[in-house]
């Protein structure tokens, strides 16, 4: 009986996909994604403390956004190796993390991929995020088939081993607005706009009056907090030489000011949120669009 349950078993881990809740992260990394094409040799693991020996110089980029492990493996022709394909799982924090640092990579102009929540390729790489997972597909040579051929196998074979699901950050959705620009929201960890003060949040393009500006969304962690970030950033512009104009609100407080980097800024605090536009020519065109994306921001967004 105890042989054929473990036959049931070894079948069933065959015909099933690999959950990676449940395997390590070089094992999302299918031995072969088409015919011909094979592993060179096991993949390599990296945690936060070691990332730097794989990436160095970008593995600060992924650490704030809860980076857990990685796997890295290049795949070889069988028939040579002449070129070849280096395929990279990281595992993030979340969905937005992995969008996340996703993000920070996309290149709007370049082919849009169908692949996972969203993806993006040229004729050397391909990359992709799928539940907390960011992966980077790159080939080593020129590769025949570039993104068509060989990049966009990997990719779909290294797809199905992950969570299932296309689900994008709901947080995207407080980006929305009249002349949103597709494919520029960013969000980052922390550091929101190289300022400390800003801490985290999103931003995105967007077309007002004719120019092209800077949404901006902050997630603070409690009403203190945001009521910190106005402080903060009224006493960098002040250092800076510019004058912010800062009222009180009824239910919390505008500011605008010619930043002396971000030109116009017109933002709004309410609660523990921060919303605003950067790069305008008069800080008060973007007034009305700051309290539409304070207005977006729900009570039920995660601390």
């Amino acid at each position: 009986m105890m042989r054929v349950i473990c036959v049931l078993a070894a079948l069933l881990s065959l015909a099933c996909p690999l959950s990676a809740a449940a395997t390590t992260v070089d094992a999302l990394l299918p031995a072969s994604f088409a015919s011909g094409w094979a592993m060179d040799g096991k993949p390599a693991a990296y945690s936060p403390g070691t990332l730097y020996e794989y990436i160095d110089g970008e593995a600060e980029l992924y650490l704030p956004y809860g980076f857990a492990k990685a796997a890295t493996v290049m795949y070889l022709r069988t028939a040579g190796k002449d070129y070849g394909i280096v395929a990279t799982i990281f595992q993030m924090g979340s969905l937005l993390d992995a969008f996340g640092i996703y993000a920070s990579y996309r290149d709007p102009t370049a082919k849009q991929r169908d692949i996972g929540a969203e993806g993006f390729a040229d004729e050397s790489q391909l990359m992709f995020y799928q539940d907390r997972y960011f992966v980077r597909i790159e080939t080593s040579g020129t590769v025949p088939g570039g993104a068509d051929g060989p990049l966009q196998s990997a990719a779909e074979a290294i797809s199905r081993n992950l969570p299932a699901g296309r689900e994008r950050p709901r947080e995207l959705e407080f980006l929305k607005s009249p002349g949103a620009i597709p494919l520029t929201e960013r969000y980052y960890a922390a550091g929101l706009l190289g300022h400390n003060f800003f801490g985290r949040g999103m931003t995105a393009e967007v077309m007002l009056e004719g120019e092209r500006v800077k949404s901006v969304v902050i997630f603070c962690a409690s009403e203190e907090a945001a009521k910190r970030v106005f402080d903060d950033y009224g006493k960098y512009l002040k250092g800076e030489g510019a004058a912010p104009q800062i009222r009180a609100e009824k239910n919390g407080a505008s500011l605008q000011v010619v930043d002396p980097l971000y030109k116009g800024v017109a933002l709004r605090r309410s609660g523990r949120y921060v919303a605003g536009v950067m790069g305008l020519k008069e800080p008060r065109a973007g007034d009305s669009l700051a309290a539409l994306l304070l207005g977006r921001l729900g009570a039920d967004f995660p601390h």
